[in-house]
């Protein structure tokens, strides 16, 4: 745990960084009616790969 002390200030804000994205995705996911595949399928991607999720579902996901 020592070890990991010093990297705490430059973690804080990737961790702040990651939940921000993942939330504003879920929030469009949940408002938008019609997507490129599955809710389902874009829930699972954008909670489990982390910063590359909510990336995918705003570039590939989204369906104007």
């Amino acid at each position: 745990m020592d070890k990991l002390r010093p990297l705490i200030p430059y973690l804080i804000p990737i961790v702040l960084l990651q939940l921000t994205l993942m939330f504003f995705a879920l929030r469009d996911l949940i408002r938008r009616e019609r997507t490129n595949g599955p809710k389902a399928m874009w829930v699972v991607v954008i909670v489990f790969l982390q910063f590359l999720g909510p990336i995918l579902y705003f570039v590939l996901g989204r369906k104007d």
